[in-house]
């Protein structure tokens, strides 16, 4: 079969059933299905362990309601037409409960990707960054409402190589 970028790869359900078996059999393969396309992430290390733990606890303390799921697949057609492993989903207690493996992601409030740097890696708006706002690490970044959490990020110093 060839490959276009104007057709998928596979159909949803096919990837559904790849991902499956792919996270059985490999060491937790994470597999992804983004606009069409079967892509994969990184297996996190124990840094990126790290930060989705300072980010939880963070949360946790300012927002009781809310949970910051590590593992949670995101069924984004309307998006990306596909699905997606965010790094964490921010959402109700019991958003995701009963859902399978991917969820649909109306009631998530905010999803986290521990990246390393790039140009494009804030404010999405659809299906591009508006906006990039780069600060160094120490200062205070406020997540605007319903999120409404300001992080202090000097600890992130002590998890980046």
């Amino acid at each position: 079969m060839t490959v276009t970028a104007d057709r998928p790869q596979m159909l949803v359900t096919e990837f559904e059933e790849l991902a499956r078996h792919a996270a059985r059999s490999t060491e937790g393969a994470r597999l992804e299905f983004i606009n069409g396309h079967l892509g994969g992430k990184a297996v996190p290390d124990g840094d990126h362990g790290r930060v989705i733990q300072w980010l939880t606890r963070i949360c946790m303390r300012h927002r009781p309601d809310l949970w910051l799921d590590p593992t949670q697949g995101l069924a984004v057609d309307a998006y990306r037409e596909g699905r997606a492993r965010p790094d964490g989903s921010l959402a109700p207690a019991e958003a995701f409960v009963g859902q399978g493996e991917w969820a649909d992601p109306a009631p998530v409030l905010m999803v986290v990707e521990v990246i390393s740097y790039d140009s494009d890696t804030s404010a999405p708006d659809g299906g591009r960054y508006e906006t990039v706002r780069t600060l160094p690490f120490g200062k205070e970044v406020a997540l605007p409402e319903p999120v409404g959490i300001t992080l202090d990020t000097e600890p992130l110093k002590s998890w980046v190589r």
